[in-house]
């Protein structure tokens, strides 16, 4: 009698952990922008290209030396700002070797900036109305919430969207475009009406409770 039960907990058991599973591998999922620097290496190598290559190979070795910090590179957002603080460094360097007269390692690290450019460019950024249609639908939710949205508000509410399971997240994307669009939106709201509540939930605006 007892086996019935405890089997089909067995099977509960099992089809969460697949679930979890599967919901882990995608979430962990590397950025394009990741598997396009491998694929680039790999091309560098046979064009003989040393500039791209010692910048590739830098930025993967950085992205290596995260994960075993338990800090992994998972979105374009983080990409970007090693690729930027590479190439703050690559500036920095260029500058002390102008002051030492040696124009030849400043036209190299010129080289690797202009890389890292390229890179950078590339990044997916997200529009801005794909921007202000996130704070609307953030808006949206406050309201089903119960809760009148306010400028001042704004910092509270937005850590919504840039959490993980937000529409934002791991998006690259202006800050302060976003508080900003925030807070005009919310200036633009009709007077507020505790009563009016839409049955609908943040998930189904791109975001997470």
């Amino acid at each position: 009698m007892l086996l019935r039960p405890i089997s089909r907990r067995l099977q509960c058991c099992r089809r969460a952990f697949a679930t979890t599973a599967a919901y882990r591998e995608v979430e962990t999922e590397a950025p394009p922008l990741l598997a396009r620097f491998r694929n680039d290496m790999k091309g560098a190598l046979k064009a003989k290209d040393r500039t791209r290559l010692n910048v590739l190979r830098a930025i993967l070795t950085e992205i290596t030396v995260l994960e075993k910090r338990s800090q992994p590179v998972q979105t374009e957002a983080q990409l970007h700002k090693l690729l930027e603080k590479r190439q703050n460094t690559c500036k920095a360097a260029a500058e002390e070797f102008q002051k030492a007269d040696r124009e030849d390692l400043v036209s190299k690290e010129n080289e690797q900036i202009d890389v890292l450019q390229e890179y950078m460019d590339d990044s997916p950024t997200l529009s801005t109305d794909e921007t202000v249609l996130a704070i609307q639908n953030l808006i949206r939710w406050m309201q089903t919430k119960g809760s009148n949205p306010s400028p001042k508000s704004d910092k509270k509410a937005l850590r919504y969207l840039f959490q993980e399971g937000g529409a934002l997240h791991g998006k690259m994307v202006d800050k302060s475009l976003v508080s900003r669009t925030f807070e005009r939106l919310v200036n633009e709201l009709p007077p507020w009406d505790p009563s009016m509540r839409a049955k609908s939930s943040y998930e189904q605006h791109g975001g997470r409770e």
